[in-house]
């Protein structure tokens, strides 16, 4: 009879509150009153509740610590010293304040650009897993889900992979400042001065004013003449 009771109860506790992962309240008010209602209540009006609110909580300080580490990062781009180019022309003396503030504005837009990229990253993956860990605590099964991801995420690649290749080659030109505005720079597609550089694409203007798209993708090689 203790035997049938002992495994009455766990089945019980079982069907109330799960075989894993059970909430504290959830088997309390189970085992103070053997009510797989009220215990089933407390698992979704408190034991989850506290859980998902606990797991938000968590994903904002991860976030904002990110968000803390990359504006350090680009803050530490921005004050890079200068160029051997540009040091040269400061040697030289005349316009040295103007071309201290053209290097300074240089600095601080490829910062902004790197910042925002990151920032957006970052707080897209850690939400991102958020949300599963959220439908997970809400019972949702996740295997089907994570698969239709993957299929959908391997369509969606190579649909896009061209795109793709544009912001990464964009990110590292960005990164390693291979060329800014107001360079004039031969891309293989086109000679010109750049009047635009974006994660997407490049833009140039050529001597005879033709305004010229360059994918950062394609871009094999890059002469710098400035």
């Amino acid at each position: 009879m203790l035997i049938f009771a002992q495994t009455s109860t766990s089945t019980g506790l079982a069907d109330a509150c799960g075989t894993s992962n059970r909430g504290f309240v959830c088997e309390q008010v189970y085992n103070w009153t053997e009510s797989d209602g009220l215990a089933t209540a407390a698992d979704w009006l408190l034991d989850r509740p506290i859980r998902i609110a606990l797991i938000l909580l968590v994903a904002w300080f991860i976030a904002r610590i990110a968000k803390r580490a990359i504006v350090r990062f680009t803050k530490r781009i921005a004050a890079t010293p200068s160029s051997s180019r540009l040091q040269k022309l400061r040697e030289k003396g005349p316009g040295r304040a103007l071309i201290d503030e053209a290097e300074r504005s240089r600095a601080e837009a490829r910062a902004e650009t790197l910042g925002h990229v990151l920032r957006s990253v970052v707080v897209s993956l850690v939400w991102g897993f958020t949300a599963l860990i959220i439908l997970g605590e809400i019972g949702v099964n996740l295997g089907p889900l994570i698969a239709g991801a993957g299929i959908g995420g391997v369509a969606l690649g190579f649909g896009a992979q061209s795109i793709v290749k544009d912001f990464l080659s964009g990110l590292f030109m960005l990164i390693e400042d291979h060329y800014g505005v107001g360079d004039f720079v031969d891309l293989g597609y086109a000679s010109g001065t750049v009047e635009e550089v974006s994660l997407r694409s490049t833009t140039i203007r050529d001597v005879r004013g033709t305004v010229w798209h360059v994918p950062n993708g394609e871009i094999a090689r890059v002469g710098n003449y400035s």
